[in-house]
């Protein structure tokens, strides 16, 4: 039996919010860490609405995004 006969796994996670385990995730979050790797939180699709969209880290802000007391 090869590699080709079997059927791939569909993506099965826990939603951070209900905690009901689900096989259509959506990314709400991805979280950077600066020691050891970071990790993707997961939603169902029913409390992924709830989230808003998360800002791109790797970007930086734009000069009216940053605060006076950020100096």
């Amino acid at each position: 039996m090869g590699t080709g006969d079997r059927k791939p796994r569909p993506p099965v996670r826990m939603c951070v919010r209900c905690e009901v385990t689900t096989e259509t995730p959506v990314v709400v979050a991805v979280v950077h860490q600066n020691s050891g790797p970071g990790f993707v939180v997961y939603a169902c699709q029913e409390c992924a609405v709830r989230y808003p969209p998360q800002r791109d880290v790797l970007t930086a802000p734009r000069p009216s995004d940053r605060t006076e007391g950020g100096r």
